[in-house]
């Protein structure tokens, strides 16, 4: 489950990479960090479909 603080770096390194800042490690994290949020929107979306 994605956090609060998770949530906010993804949005520091996603202006960092905008802007070509970010370093390498940076980006690495940026990916996994988009990664566990596409996961858990997938898993809201698909509970939300299965309540329906």
């Amino acid at each position: 489950m994605m956090t609060t603080d998770d949530f906010s770096r993804l949005n520091t390194l996603s202006e960092k990479a905008m802007n070509e800042t970010a370093s390498r490690n940076e980006l690495k994290e940026f990916n996994e960090l988009l990664d566990e949020w596409n996961d858990c929107v997938e898993f809201n979306l698909l509970n939300g479909l299965r309540d329906l």
